[in-house]
């Protein structure tokens, strides 16, 4: 609800696609019966309060601010029944130290912490074995990685795809125009 945040956004947004508020619980519903809610995730304990959910998309704002127990949680939510294949996007800044950075390394240059333009939008797969994510660069790649499936038989664990798109602020277009000032302000920091 902060000035500027994602709600005053979709304020700007919904209502031209005849998007009806519910400000007590930030929620947007539209003609067609779809609903859109926005939510916080602040603390690891918190998660619990998603058991049950069912989240066809899960967006998350700066994903470097959630911790890698909140992420791979919510990814167990991102389901769906509703014809919408369940999907997540995040946006983020890889600061060095954090477990995105570590997530992504293989789409950044760890010599200079630049993101390697040819490999920009490359879908890889992973699996998580435990608290261990293993990769390839196909689900066959990752079959070796296995599980007790159905009437106890050993099958592969289900691989999961992920990209991650580089950007710049310069390809904000509108941003830039909007406020041409505002990169002064990052380089301040």
């Amino acid at each position: 609800r902060n000035e500027g945040g994602l709600w005053e956004e979709s304020e700007k947004l919904y209502p031209i696609i005849g998007g009806a508020p519910k400000t007590h619980n930030l929620q947007w519903t539209f003609p067609s019966g779809v609903s859109v809610t926005m939510a916080h995730l602040e603390y690891d304990k918190t998660v619990q309060n998603y058991q049950g959910s069912q989240i066809p998309l899960i967006c998350f704002d700066e994903l470097t601010h959630f911790s890698e127990k909140q992420f791979f949680y919510m990814l167990s939510r991102n389901r769906s029944m509703c014809g919408v294949r369940p999907y997540v996007r995040a946006t983020c800044n890889p600061d060095a130290d954090s477990w995105v950075a570590t997530f992504i390394a293989w789409w950044i240059n760890q010599d200079t912490g630049i993101a390697i333009p040819e490999r920009s939008g490359v879908v890889r797969y992973f699996v998580r074995v435990g608290d261990t994510t293993r990769w390839g660069n196909s689900p066959e790649d990752l079959e070796k990685y296995t599980m007790a499936g159905e009437g106890g038989k050993i099958v592969p664990i289900p691989a999961k795809s992920v990209t991650f798109i580089a950007a710049k602020l310069t390809d904000n277009k509108a941003l830039m125009a909007a406020d041409p000032n505002y990169m002064a302000n990052l380089m301040a920091l």
